[in-house]
Parts: C-alpha cells; sequence; structure tokens
C-alpha cells in the first residue's frame, strides 16, 4: 500500500486529493502540537492520522497498520495537565507529578491486558499494547458504527422498552464480565457506547479509574447526568461497580425517556429525577423500578451491583424482596430451631385447671382495684386542694430572676478525637463510619521506610487531638522506602517486567531497555537485569533490563532455500 494516497482523516485511499471526496478531510490540516504529527510512523509500523479525540486520560488517532495493511485505532497516554510533548515527540512528566502519572500508566497498561485477553463480546476488544516515547499505546480495530448518542438522534430521540430490551441485555452481561476482572469503566453514557453496523452494542471509552473521579490531583473526564455524585468528590464513597450501575440505569433513562436525567451533583441539593406519565403507563413496572433503584444518588441506597440490576430490570426481582425472601428463610429456620414438641394433657384436667386460674385471676384484679381507689381517691374522683404546693417545701428558695441572656456567648460544641491514620490505605477512610465526621484530602507524597507504597504516613491533626465535626484532615501518602530491593524479572515479558518494576516504586523514565540476542531463550523475554535480583538501590536509580531480541524461527526460515531443504552455503552472519 502506498501510504502517501491515504486520506489521514479515513485512511482510505482516495488517490491523494487534497479534500478527500470521503469523509472531507483537508491534507492541509494538521494536528495540535501537543499530540504526534500527521504521517508520524510510531513503533515501524503505524502511519499516524488525523487525531480523532483528546480527553484527561490521552489522545486517540486513526492510524494505518503496514503489517496488516488495515486501518486501526490507536489510543496514547497523555494524561492532560500531567504529560508534555518535546519536540522529537517523546513525551515527558511535568516535574512533580512522576507519581500519578506512574500510577495512571500501571492502570493504563493493565486494564488494556486485561481487555487483550478477554472475550467479552459488547466491548471493543484491544489488539496489543506497546511503549514508545516515553509512553503506552494501546491499539484497537475499527468497528464501523455510531455513537449511541448519534443513534438516538437519528431515531426520534428515544427507542420503546421491546426495542432497547435486546440491544441492552448483552451490553449487560459485558459490564458483568469486567466487573469480574476487575475492570470498572466510570465513564458509561451515550457518548461511549457504540452501535455497529451489525447492530450490536459495544462499550468504548473504557478510561483510568483514577480519571473518573474528580480531585484535585487530576482533572477528571465526567459526562454530566450519567456520572454519579461519588465521581464529583461529594461524598467519601469510592468509584465502584455501583458507580457504573448508576451510569447504566441514567444512560437506559435517556434511552427510553427521551431526555438526559439532571446530573447528580444537583440531585444531591435537590433531587428533581421524575418520568413522564405517558412513560410511566407504558413502560413496564419492573423496568421503572429497577432504574429508579439504580440512579439513587447516595450509594447506600442504590442498587449495589449489576447482577441485582438484571434481575430488577428483567425479572422484576428487587433488593428489598430478595432481602425479605432471605430473611423469611432464616425466621423459618430458627422457628424450626426453636419449636419443641408439645405435651399432650388429658381433656378434662386441662378443663379444670383453666377454670381455677382463671377465678384466681379475676379476685385478685378485684382486690387490688378496692385499694388503688382508696389509697388515691382524690386524685380519681377530684378534691378540692391543690396535689403540689411549693410553699410547703420550705429548702427550695424563691428565685426572682433567671437573669439576662448573653447575645454573645457561644454555643457549647461537641468535640471527636481524631484517630491514628498512619498505615491505612487512603480508600479505607471512606468505609469507617467513624471517620465520617472528618473531611480527608491527599497533601502529598513522600518516601517512607516505616510505611509500604499507598499507606498513609503522615497527617495534619496529630491523633488523639480533639476537633469540631467536619473538621479537614491533610494526610500524606507514602511511596515506600526510598531504598528498594529490587525485584527479579528475568523472564518476564518486557511490558510484565516495566510493570513489576512500577509497582516496586521505580521511575518509568529510569527503565531502560536493552536488546540482547539469545537463539536458545525465548523470544522478547528478559534475559537480564542491572541492577540484579536482590541488590539494594534508590528509588531514583536507573535500571537496564536486557529483552531478547531473537524473533524466533527467524533463523530456520533464512537457512532453507527455495526447494524448501536447508542451505548449507548460508551464512550465520546476519544473525549474530
Amino acid at each position: 500500500m502506498n501510504t502517501d494516497r491515504l486520506c489521514p482523516g479515513c485512511m482510505n485511499d482516495n488517490g491523494g486529493e487534497k479534500i478527500c471526496s470521503i469523509c472531507g478531510y483537508d491534507m492541509s490540516s494538521k494536528n495540535d502540537s501537543f499530540c504526534l504529527p500527521v504521517s508520524f510512523l510510531l513503533s515501524e509500523r503505524y502511519v499516524i492520522g488525523k487525531a480523532m479525540t483528546v480527553n484527561t486520560e490521552g489522545i486517540t488517532y486513526i492510524a494505518w497498520d503496514n503489517a496488516s495493511e488495515t486501518a486501526v485505532h490507536i489510543k496514547e497516554y497523555y494524561p492532560k495537565g500531567i504529560a508534555t510533548r518535546n519536540p522529537d515527540k517523546t513525551v515527558s512528566v511535568v516535574s512533580g507529578s512522576e507519581f500519578y502519572f506512574n500510577e495512571g500508566l500501571m492502570d493504563f497498561i493493565e486494564i488494556n491486558k486485561k481487555l487483550i485477553a478477554t472475550e467479552l463480546q459488547s466491548v471493543i476488544p484491544v489488539l496489543t499494547v506497546f511503549e514508545e516515547n516515553g509512553t503506552v499505546y494501546a491499539v484497537t480495530p475499527i468497528i464501523s458504527g455510531i455513537t449511541l448518542q448519534s443513534f438516538l438522534e437519528r431515531n426520534g430521540g428515544s427507542l420503546r422498552w421491546e426495542q432497547a430490551r435486546p440491544l441492552f441485555l448483552p451490553l449487560i452481561d459485558t459490564l458483568k464480565g469486567l466487573h469480574e476482572i476487575g475492570i470498572i469503566h466510570g465513564g458509561i453514557s451515550p457518548e461511549t457506547i457504540m452501535v455497529g453496523r451489525d447492530g450490536k452494542l459495544r462499550f468504548g471509552g473504557i478510561c483510568i479509574p483514577r480519571l473518573r473521579t474528580a480531585s484535585p490531583d487530576s482533572p477528571a473526564e465526567l459526562y454530566s447526568g450519567y456520572a454519579a455524585v461519588e465521581q464529583y468528590g461529594k461524598t467519601d464513597a469510592d468509584l465502584s461497580a455501583a458507580s457504573d450501575v448508576y451510569a447504566l440505569s441514567a444512560t437506559l433513562f435517556r434511552v427510553l425517556i427521551g431526555v438526559v436525567p439532571p446530573s447528580a451533583e444537583s440531585r444531591l441539593a435537590a433531587d428533581s429525577l421524575s418520568i413522564p406519565a405517558r412513560f410511566a403507563d407504558e413502560l413496564p413496572r419492573q423496568v421503572l423500578v429497577a432504574i429508579a433503584n439504580g440512579m439513587q444518588v447516595n450509594v447506600q441506597n442504590r442498587t449495589e451491583n449489576i447482577d441485582v440490576f438484571k434481575n430488577e430490570l428483567v425479572y422484576g426481582e428487587t433488593q428489598e424482596n430478595l432481602r425479605r425472601a432471605a430473611n423469611t428463610r432464616v425466621a423459618e429456620q430458627k422457628a424450626k430451631q426453636n419449636s419443641k414438641p408439645s405435651v399432650k394433657k388429658k381433656k378434662g384436667s386441662g378443663v379444670k385447671y383453666a377454670a381455677i386460674s382463671a377465678g384466681i385471676t379475676a379476685a385478685l384484679f378485684l382486690v387490688a382495684a378496692i385499694v388503688l381507689c382508696f389509697v388515691f381517691k382524690d386524685q380519681i374522683f377530684g378534691s378540692d386542694e391543690p396535689i403540689f404546693n411549693n410553699s410547703e417545701i420550705e429548702s427550695m428558695p424563691e428565685i426572682e430572676s433567671i437573669g439576662d441572656v448573653d447575645p454573645g456567648a457561644e454555643n457549647s460544641v461537641i468535640l471527636y478525637e481524631v484517630p491514628d491514620f498512619a498505615g491505612k490505605f487512603y480508600y479505607q477512610l471512606a468505609e469507617e463510619e467513624d471517620y465520617e465526621r472528618f473531611k480527608f484530602s491527599i497533601k502529598g507524597k513522600e518516601y517512607s521506610d516505616k510505611y509500604e507504597r499507598g499507606m498513609i504516613c503522615a497527617q495534619s491533626v496529630a491523633a488523639g487531638t480533639a476537633v469540631q465535626n467536619e473538621t479537614e484532615i491533610q494526610v500524606t501518602i507514602s511511596l515506600g522506602p526510598k531504598e528498594l530491593t529490587v525485584a527479579n524479572v528475568v523472564g518476564l515479558d518486557e511490558m510484565s517486567a516495566k510493570l513489576e518494576l512500577l509497582k516496586q516504586g521505580f521511575l518509568y523514565g529510569n527503565i531502560e531497555v536493552v536488546e540482547k540476542y539469545d537463539s536458545d531463550a525465548e523470544p522478547g523475554i528478559v534475559l537480564e537485569q542491572d541492577p540484579a535480583y536482590g541488590d539494594t538501590v534508590t528509588a531514583e536509580s536507573f535500571i537496564k533490563i536486557y529483552v531478547n531480541s531473537y524473533k524466533g524461527d527467524e533463523l530456520v526460515d533464512g537457512l532453507i532455500g527455495n526447494d524448501g531443504n536447508y542451505d548449507d552455503n548460508s551464512s550465520y552472519t546476519d544473525y549474530e
């Protein structure tokens, strides 16, 4: 394929036209300066085209794969505000943001490696992940289709439940599969769900979780009306499966009702979610209940996972019904355990003893009534004398005045003792009910020999201090020890080796890859490392990993002649 004839906007052969007759792309157009330029050759394989989308996580390009001779999409990890583009098109990290860049990069690699391994039908697959230019890239196929938002706009703005049901059930099952392998989408909306030409819905836009939650450390990519309230940082709850349930419920609301629901942030102050009467009459009751439960603002009241949401949506099995059924079963089991065999009594004796008991009880009530009437006759039948006379109590002093009210006096406040948060992980602060009276924020990160990476190692208000409700406490997160014992990465593939070193706390920019040839070893694995396994170094140390450049059968292929027999005259020089 002559790539000079390819349109950078659609990667079709348009004969080199200045204005593409297929997509209308102007050949004089350029990508923004922070993007890779048009026609840039990436990994000696992919020809970069137009930058399609830019968000807080990175940049997605259309590109041409010279190896497979097909158009693909390439997502570049380029976190907004943290990364910068150098003149040679490599990526650098803004000083002081190394921790956030590395954390996001690890998530980017792990999520995309999981997507490579999965076979879930309603998600855009990932073909490969590779590193270059100081960052990481993920390659996905181009699936012909449009966003769900565009699909709705072209089809009257909404769908009936009978139309939406077969579209959304496979999507729900795929979301369950993503949650099971540890992936939270965090950005479900009509803009991130694709409708393919085959009529199937697929999730796109799967992003790094930390970039789906507003925080002072990094920007967030949120879709108003679909992002849960915890993604705005308004509560202590973390991004979870329940966040995806909210977004999917809100998306279904948009599909069936035809309007974007109010943002969760605004609903927190005044819940204004309502369904027009005609939709309430047309839609099945279990669908309305499932959407309402899935869109509860507070996480505690919301449908907890996608399994429960599906049961409510399809079968009408609400959480409350399931809970009641479970409680009923428990109660029945306890009743059976506590039940004792009854002892039969003689019929005649039972009647006799019952009559005697009733007579004795009646007599006792009569005697008690007579005594009470005699003792409290004045209170019962009335009396001219006051029941209580202050003048008869000499010990009670007379008070002329209670005193004046001081308007400047301070109200008494309840103080709470600050616990010791050291050694806890930041996410645990949101899980403890006793911590709800405090507000938390991350002050920064620092190395600590005492606390492992990710643990709290310091707090702005000392433990034991008495403070008021809603007092803000800043915590410092440990980066782990300043000195690290190097892990063993020999035998791992390049990506896994780098991921292991990143998890230890080494900086991404300090990991250098050197090619080394060994035909006796598996292609692509790490043959050696420097420093060696077990060496103690600082977290800022440079580490070299020697990756096998041997490609497998390339030597054998070079020795085989046209007749299929080995060529004894072939030279080994090219492979040494």
